[in-house]
């Protein structure tokens, strides 16, 4: 095994560790909290790991974050 192969190694690995937490922090959390109240309670509660989306950040367009739109609730409803 050369030096570049261990830093592959190594790289995937750290990869695969980051991803496992990221899936533990995630697990169990939904997509997004409809309820605006509901939504801010939790994300009061949780300090901003509210849901899927808070956890990982929400959508962006020009650098700007947007939120779920009411529109795109039957989208992901429809989905799913």
């Amino acid at each position: 095994m050369t030096f570049k192969d261990l830093k592959k190694r190594v790289s995937l690995e750290t990869i695969i560790q980051q991803q496992s937490k990221l899936f533990d922090i995630c697990k169990d959390k939904p997509f997004w909290i409809w309820n605006i109240q509901a939504h801010k309670q939790q994300d009061i509660k949780t300090k901003g790991n509210c849901c899927f989306n808070h956890t990982i950040g929400l959508p962006t367009k020009d650098a700007i974050e947007k939120p779920i739109y009411d529109y795109q609730k039957g989208v992901i409803i429809w989905s799913t």
